[in-house]
């Protein structure tokens, strides 16, 4: 009896002293990890393959300029005039929401001359501001323009992560896609689907390299969560081709170490190739940038192919000691050869909801 209530009262005191070390782990601004009860992690399909990303903009992107005609010959571009400039993110005009070019458009041409200018918010590197901006009857269209080309969505090349079977829940990318929705709902923030790869352009200091590929039209999954850490959603389908055909086990973050680890990534159509990297450094407490690991390439291959790490190579995963690592997720602008990496463990906390949910 004694030592059956002895015991008893020692797994209490243990429990009170796990709930106060979590407690005060959670008010340093610490986190507790995201892993099943035994404290192993799941066991994935790991990627590499190469995907296209399709995700809703919040608002409207400007990808170009074309001249306003007048009625006696002459160009004009009320846009420019304005300051608008490439890339600058129009959300609201005269404030109303814009979600689509087709709104954008409806609501130039409805305008008058008795009107006042148009009132656009827009978003550059980060800063909002706001043009005011006249538009001009254009001879040649019969309608009011402001000489702007835009994209009401985001598209993109970049790499899977990992597909956990049981639930279909995917990762990818590595970290976030700016200046799209992040925050989810009923509906699905985008799409991705397959890019088989055509072509590389080779980086270099100063210039970073990139994929070039083919967007295949058919999806192969939906976009949940746009974060930090990467995109996250459901696959229809088990991905394919797969480089590794079992599952294998997610690290913790206190398991990786520097040293030598293997990279998944295709350069070539859709054939999904290994290669050898270097961990230089573990940013553990980073997490809030997502950005954990500093990574250097190190195989011959891959630097000749490619000059180091390029854009459309997010998301490749990074394996050591037969674990998946982590992904890429930033190349060094200056030195292509390093990169900044995101803990598999930190996305796979992203990913989880979704696994419970589905």
């Amino acid at each position: 009896m004694y030592t059956k209530k002895y015991a008893i009262n020692k797994l209490h005191a243990e429990k009170i002293c796990a709930l106060f070390l979590a407690l005060a782990l959670t008010l340093a601004g610490w986190s507790m990890p995201a892993v099943a009860a035994d404290g192993a992690m799941p066991h994935v399909y790991v990627g590499g393959q190469s995907i296209s990303i399709f995700l809703h903009n919040q608002g409207v992107t400007v990808v170009g300029f074309a001249p306003v005609i007048t009625a006696d010959g002459q160009e004009v571009n009320p846009a420019v005039d304005a300051g608008l400039q490439m890339g600058d993110y129009i959300s609201e005009i005269n404030g109303k929401t814009i979600n689509s070019q087709q709104q954008l458009t409806e609501i130039i041409s409805q305008w008058t001359a008795e009107d006042p200018p148009l009132e656009l918010l827009y978003s550059r590197n980060g800063e909002r501001d706001v043009a005011w901006v006249t538009p001009v009857f254009c001879s040649q269209n019969q309608c009011y323009r402001i000489g702007l080309y835009v994209r009401d969505n985001t598209a993109g090349i970049g790499t899977l992560t990992f597909y956990e079977p049981q639930s279909g829940v995917y990762g990818a990318l590595g970290h976030q896609v700016s200046n799209a929705d992040q925050d989810s709902g009923e509906d699905a923030l985008g799409s991705i689907g397959r890019a088989p790869i055509s072509g590389i352009r080779i980086g270099k200091a100063g210039s970073p390299g990139e994929k070039m590929g083919v967007f295949i039209a058919e999806p192969t999954g939906v976009v949940q969560e746009n974060t930090v850490y990467g995109l996250f959603g459901i696959l229809y389908q088990t991905p394919q081709p797969l480089y590794y055909s079992q599952t294998m086990p997610l690290a913790q973050v206190n398991e990786v170490t520097t040293g030598p680890a293997e990279l998944l990534t295709v350069i070539d159509g859709e054939e999904i190739e290994s290669f050898t990297i270097n961990i230089v450094k573990i940013n553990a407490n980073y997490k809030s940038s997502g950005k954990g690991m500093v990574i250097e390439i190190t195989d011959d291959e891959l630097i000749e192919k490619t000059g180091g790490i390029i854009q459309g190579m997010s998301g490749s995963p990074i394996i050591q000691n037969g674990k998946l690592a982590g992904a890429v997720s930033h190349v060094f602008v200056n030195d292509p050869l390093h990169g900044y990496a995101c803990f598999a463990q930190w996305m796979w906390e992203k990913a989880e909801p979704l696994e419970n949910a589905a």
